[in-house]
């Protein structure tokens, strides 16, 4: 599957082609990578409001990448989002090549996590030397 750089992409892909842009992790770019991530996944096949509970967790993971993935380095970084349908589902991944920041005391911060796991059936996070990858998993969708 080809990766998309949003600086250059031409035409993204529509649902069941996979989707995979790769952007600075700036801010600025998680609206456009929800908005991209919603045209993907508009038309019949899913509901309008399970739409919006993908994109809603999906937008949590991006902020998550852009504020917590290169707090500290001197230089920001990349932020991948990629998706593709599954066997009745849809798998969303967010991935970054930044370190992983503990959660602040409770109570302060790290609700999106628990946030992500209400919106989608399962939510994996792999944390290793090439930076935080998080899975979000629906299944019941995509016929």
């Amino acid at each position: 599957m080809p990766t998309t750089d949003y600086r250059g992409a031409a035409t993204l892909p529509r649902w069941p082609e996979p989707l995979r842009i790769t952007t600075a992790a700036h801010g600025d770019q998680v609206r456009v990578l929800r908005r991209h991530l919603t045209h993907w996944l508009d038309g019949d096949h899913i509901d309008a409001d399970v739409i919006d509970d993908l994109v809603l967790a999906t937008s949590e993971a991006l902020e998550n990448s852009c504020d917590h993935a290169y707090a500290g380095a001197s230089v920001s970084g990349e932020m991948t989002l990629a998706a593709r349908p599954v066997d009745h589902g849809v798998v969303i991944t967010v991935g970054d090549d930044g370190h992983w920041q503990p959660t602040a005391a409770p109570g302060t911060r790290g609700r999106g996590l628990a946030m992500m796991r209400t919106l989608v059936d399962d939510v994996a996070v792999h944390v290793g030397a090439g930076g935080t990858h998080i899975a979000l998993t629906l299944y019941g969708v995509g016929g």
